[in-house]
């Protein structure tokens, strides 16, 4: 018997915020198309679909998928009852063979649904595409199952549309439907909120006033997760922290995770993954951001390339931070998560690890994330040296603030035998230019500035030299600064040298 609620459009939450935008994309689709919606949780995507649907009506079928449609032939039973919904006749000699006591080859019942489904969009007089939403998709594991599919979408007929929504990028041919423009997609940056949309949905959705100011912070460190800025909304309506409606304030102070989103991580993310997984995800959260080289250092198994590239195809709250894709972070409030996983390993084992960070930091020429780890090591006097180097390179000195923070952070012993910084300000005395660093930073397409490393090779880059000559003046192998000069452009937005170059130059940088 099967369950009629899968079947069933999920109904609109009252005063939700309408996706205008993304609605008119999803409207611009056409039949014979994909249409994957892929985020982690708690993104909107089903509330998006129902929104599309209940304000851009058309002929559709609705299916809620669980793990238990896992066998192709309740599959394929769930989904001749789904189309059955719009035309009767649909599937009907598929489903005499579903039921057969020898069942033909399981491609005989796609294909026949195919035929069905041509003939069916053949008679739409409407010129708008039926829909078929297959919602959770990711719950979807059995190669036999998706190998079927893929044969599905390969001959989706040009009046029928799939719509998928998933917290990961299916294994169904992404990339070749991408080249034959027959792939939409809408992923995390698409469904996170801005700050616009944030202001409305605790306005209206939450019923909450809260100031401009604290609207904005709260997108900021929500990234406009939807589920994030819910449970936020939540907390400060009582909930379990005993807040004033309007007393968001409070809330952005914590330190700690809300229960709410700790709970939704918690719940829905990370106990969903396997142990080797959650052992990567909470020890590659040590460092605000990874490579597969840190990982390695870090984890132990080698293997990290692999793990990123799970993580990527999962959705996992995981961001890119350049154009090759060789830095990565995690989603702030997922971190902040990790972290509290991260602090329930023995002191010891949090040291080891952080030390383990900055020898790698330091031996790839990332000297300031160096130090900040050797701090939280505990490792004073390997810090101490490495501020004084830095201190004493005329071409890489840390600015001001920040050598006060580090000192703050020493002993009392440590600190003192470090030269005291001189006030910072924001500008130089002579000259009234903004600082260096402010200068570089316009160069990086993103927030992640550039390392004091990647200044030095951008310097020596501007002046002409070869990879050859940069390496012995920086004293570092030619595998090395090709590692800086990747990561270098990525963060530029630039492939080549040449357009290093001219990027350099249309900021009018002096060095």
């Amino acid at each position: 018997m099967l369950l009629k609620t899968r079947f069933y459009l999920p109904p609109l939450r009252e005063h939700s915020v309408f996706r205008t935008e993304l609605i008119d994309r999803l409207n611009r689709s056409s039949g014979g198309q994909l249409v994957l919606i892929a985020a982690p949780a708690g993104y909107g995507k089903s509330t998006l679909v129902s929104q599309w649907l209940h304000y851009r009506p058309h002929t559709f079928a609705w299916l809620t998928l669980d793990k238990t449609h896992n066998s192709p032939l309740q599959f394929w039973k769930y989904i001749l009852n789904a189309l059955q919904g719009i035309q009767p006749s649909v599937g009907i000699e598929a489903k005499t063979l579903i039921e057969q006591k020898d069942t033909p080859p399981l491609s005989n019942i796609v294909i026949s649904l195919l035929n069905d489904l041509d003939q069916l969009s053949g008679h739409n007089d409407t010129q708008q595409a039926i829909s078929l939403v297959l919602d959770d998709f990711h719950l979807m594991e059995n190669q036999q199952l998706l190998n079927l599919i893929t044969l599905f979408v390969d001959h989706l007929p040009p009046g029928i549309r799939l719509v998928i929504t998933s917290r990961e990028a299916p294994p169904l041919s992404l990339a070749k439907r991408r080249a034959n423009n027959q792939l939409i997609e809408l992923n995390i940056k698409d469904l996170a909120f801005s700050v616009e949309e944030s202001k409305d949905f605790f306005a209206n959705a939450m019923s909450l006033t809260i100031a401009p100011d604290s609207v904005t912070k709260l997108f900021e460190d929500t990234e406009g997760w939807v589920a994030g800025l819910q449970l936020a909304a939540l907390s400060l309506k009582g909930g379990h922290n005993p807040l004033d409606t309007c007393n968001s304030e409070t809330l952005l102070k914590h330190h700690s995770l809300d229960r709410h989103i700790e709970d939704y991580l918690l719940e829905e993310v990370f106990s969903l993954q396997n142990k080797e997984m959650q052992i990567f995800l909470t020890l590659t959260s040590v460092p605000s951001r990874f490579c597969a080289g840190l990982a390695n250092r870090l984890t132990p198994e080698n293997n990290s390339q692999i793990q990123i590239l799970k993580l990527e195809q999962a959705n996992l709250f995981l961001v890119p931070l350049d154009n090759h894709r060789t830095w990565y972070r995690y989603h702030d409030l997922f971190r902040q998560f990790l972290l509290q996983r991260f602090q329930l390993l023995p002191v010891k084992t949090q040291l080891e690890l952080h030390q383990k960070a900055g020898q790698w930091y330091e031996q790839f020429g990332y000297v300031e994330e160096a130090i900040e780890h050797q701090i939280k090591a505990e490792q004073w006097d390997i810090a101490v040296n490495l501020i004084k180097g830095l201190v004493a390179c005329e071409n890489s000195s840390p600015e001001p603030d920040q050598i006060a923070r580090w000192l703050s952070q020493l002993p009392a012993d440590q600190a003192g035998s470090l030269p005291q910084p001189p006030k910072s300000s924001a500008t130089t005395p002579d000259t009234g230019k903004q600082p260096d660093l402010a200068i570089y930073t316009t160069l990086v397409k993103g927030a992640e500035p550039l390392t004091q490393r990647e200044k030095e090779v951008l310097t020596l880059v501007t002046q002409g030299l070869s990879n050859k000559l940069i390496a012995e003046n920086l004293h570092i192998s030619l595998n090395t600064l090709k590692v800086h000069i990747r990561n270098l452009y990525g963060k530029m937005g630039v492939e080549s040298r040449t357009q290093a170059l001219v990027k350099v130059n249309q900021h009018k940088l002096e060095y």
